[in-house]
């Protein structure tokens, strides 16, 4: 019969994507004990499709190194479970299989074949359903076993030797060969899942069994009856350490039992041990003599319950919130309320009798992508942009100073709101809006901005002397989403960036839960929020590192951006602290706008927003400086900013059914002066 499948496998490996195997003519493999002949891919093509699913598990590069692995299998019982999953899990090059005896019926509540092969030899039976998984990994099969005269062949060449046959002889001849060759010896006692590490190549003197056996007449073991064998088993397996099940059977051998009983599970279990043995010791990772259980009944008695979070997930919603109805305090209300990077809220707010005076806080340290306090200027312009509504909204609004700062000192103010008896009708219209302003990071289901919409965004950055650019085309879109994206994938895998993320997050019953983010309010489905504790862990994401991947880190701002309806850039021309600190009035005003428009908005700046030079890029990766200033200047162009203008934040904009979810205040950011609290 011919089975010629060829297309589904060209179709797998064209899903596969990457680098385009080397051409290789497909190739007929013939199974006589079938009389089936199928179609297959030719050797390399065949391994990478078939393997694919191995992958990072087992990286390309350790799977290439396996291919090289020479791995020996003697007593094709137990043994049977061990080559099959080696050739399954593609862990070697190479298998060479002894055993002299053949199937039968009692073999088959552990053995995995089937009554057509009664009577065949053992070996051929594993060595067969070998060559039904891989045509092209080589199996030599040693039908008359392992015998003195033949066991230097056996193992010559052999890069492990693994031992599951019954002869205690053979046992000990194998190891005295495997000693005088540095082969390192395993093997897997179904019993309690133990498993023995003999490592010859390191330790040629090593005494076999780790020296259980002692002083043992070699040539005497193989006249003893199994009865006979059993005190010289049991100091192999430890009396105190077997099942009670097997220890009473031990005492019906050559009485109800000819052997000891052994369980399918259990064999299967040790296939996948001694499999995952032999892929640690060929890849190099540190594996020492010595033994170990995997006690299968053991660990399924002692089964528990996993820990769940207790109490209700805060929604981190502030409901009913009181608005103070004093005009200073309403000021100051106001002004707290500002958005800034991971609700850190950097702003110090001085209440003077006349006037508010804006200045950077001291503390905490800015985290390390607020280059320049830039970020945290933009926070101080937001929160001065929400005092002047409220101070339109009472009547008491005066001029606005911005001192002119090149660079930022908290000792010195970047902003002062004088208090006066103005009151501009625009911005005292803003005053709802801008007491419900909230970021909204939920998915977007609305794609579309109108031309009156856009118009109004562009009014809100001109109310405050500002310009901003507006990107709503798909092809911008997708390209920009796949740049953002690429910056969070470094900001994950960037172990400082990384740690000040992760510090921003607040989960529920956080002392410190008046400022950063809350993880509810992230916008998560069931699937990303089930993944966050995975996403999270320094392990997790250094092995990400280390194999150059790390892709998906980036899929949820990739699947929001694409998802939008437009992005925002607001520019500045300047780049001194003044300069950001009037940008971040141009950001409020145009958030609070939008959101009165009925959309969504939420900030989603690159890492390297404030970077400007290599010294600047070099602070935020210095293994990555030079993709990122690769990314700023294609994110620069993709978003239309001219050369001399300086992109001040970036927020998407859609609409979205899910509410906003408002952020908390910290309530040590305001200090009132004596002359105020005397006046």
């Amino acid at each position: 019969m011919l089975v010629d499948r060829l297309a589904d496998q060209c179709d797998g490996l064209h899903r596969l994507g990457g680098p385009a195997a080397r051409e290789e003519a497909p190739r007929w493999a013939y199974y006589p004990w079938r009389r089936t002949a199928i179609r297959v891919l030719g050797p390399s093509s065949f391994r990478r499709l078939r393997l694919d699913r191995n992958r990072n598990k087992i990286t390309a590069a350790e799977q290439e190194r396996l291919e090289s692995v020479t791995v020996g299998v003697v007593g094709l019982s137990v043994g049977h479970a061990v080559a099959h999953t080696l050739a399954l899990e593609g862990v070697c090059g190479e298998i060479r299989l002894a055993d002299f005896d053949v199937l039968e019926l009692s073999n088959l509540n552990r053995v995995p074949a089937t009554l057509l092969d009664l009577g065949l030899n053992k070996a051929v039976v594993a060595a067969r359903r070998i060559a039904e998984v891989d045509p092209y990994l080589p199996v030599w099969v040693w039908c008359d076993g392992v015998v003195p005269r033949t066991v230097g062949d056996f193992l010559d060449g052999l890069d492990v030797l693994v031992d599951e046959c019954d002869s205690l002889d053979l046992k000990m001849l194998l190891r005295a060969e495997a000693s005088r060759r540095r082969v390192p010896v395993v093997m897997h006692t179904s019993d309690r899942g133990l498993v023995d590490v003999e490592r010859f190549d390191l330790e040629p003197e090593r005494q076999p069994f780790h020296g259980l056996l002692g002083d043992v007449d070699v040539e005497a073991l193989s006249e003893l009856s199994s009865r006979d064998k059993v005190p010289h088993v049991l100091r192999i397996l430890g009396a105190g350490e077997l099942s009670m099940r097997l220890a009473a059977s031990m005492l019906e051998i050559d009485e109800t039992l000819e052997a000891w009983p052994q369980l399918a599970s259990d064999v299967a279990l040790g296939g996948a041990t001694i499999t995952g043995l032999i892929r640690r010791i060929a890849l190099g990772d540190k594996v020492d003599s010595g033994r170990g259980r995997i006690d299968l009944d053991e660990l399924l008695q002692r089964l528990e319950s996993p820990a769940a979070e207790a109490g209700e997930a805060s929604t981190g919603r502030i409901d009913d919130e009181e608005v103070p109805e004093g005009p200073v305090e309403a000021l100051v209300h106001a002004a707290v309320r500002a958005p800034s990077g991971g609700n850190s809220q950097p702003w110090s707010i001085t209440v003077e009798r006349r006037r508010l005076v804006f200045s950077v806080a001291s503390e905490p340290a800015p985290v390390l992508m607020d280059l320049h306090h830039r970020g945290s200027c933009i926070a101080v312009g937001a929160a001065l942009f929400n005092a002047k509504v409220a101070a339109a909204a009472h009547g008491i609004l005066g001029p606005v100073t911005l001192p002119s700062n090149d660079t930022v000192d908290p000792n010195h103010p970047v902003a002062t709101l004088e208090f006066g008896d103005g009151d501009d009708p625009h911005l005292s219209e803003l005053y709802g809006p801008m007491l419900a302003r909230a970021t909204n990071r939920h998915p977007t289901h609305d794609r579309t901005l109108t031309g009156r919409e856009a118009v109004a965004l562009y009014d809100a950055a001109a109310l405050e002397g500002g310009r901003i650019r507006i990107v709503t085309d798909s092809a911008t879109l997708d390209e920009s989403a796949g740049i953002l994206a690429e910056s969070d994938r470094i900001r994950y895998l960037t172990r400082e960036l990384r740690r000040d993320m992760v510090g921003e997050l607040r989960w529920h019953g956080s002392e410190n839960a008046d400022s950063g983010i809350e993880v509810n309010s992230l916008g998560l489905d069931a699937a990303e929020s089930a993944l966050l504790d995975v996403v999270l862990r320094d392990d997790v994401l250094d092995q990400l590192d280390d194999w150059g991947l790390g892709g998906g880190l980036g899929r949820i701002t990739r699947d929001r951006v694409r998802g939008s309806a437009a992005l925002i850039a607001v520019v500045t021309e300047g780049d001194s602290a003044s300069d950001y600190v009037h940008a971040g009035t141009v950001v409020e005003s145009v958030w609070v706008h939008a959101q009165a428009l009925g959309l969504a908005v939420q900030p989603v700046s690159p890492v390297f927003l404030y970077a400007d030079t290599p010294a600047d890029l070099g602070r935020l990766s210095r293994r990555d400086a030079d993709v990122l200033d690769a990314l700023r200047t294609k994110f620069s162009v993709s978003l239309g900013v001219a050369d001399d203008d300086r992109i001040a934040l970036v927020m998407r904009i859609g609409r979205t059914r899910h509410a906003a979810e408002r952020s908390r205040r910290r309530p040590d950011r305001v200090r009132y002066s004596h002359q105020s609290e005397q006046g």
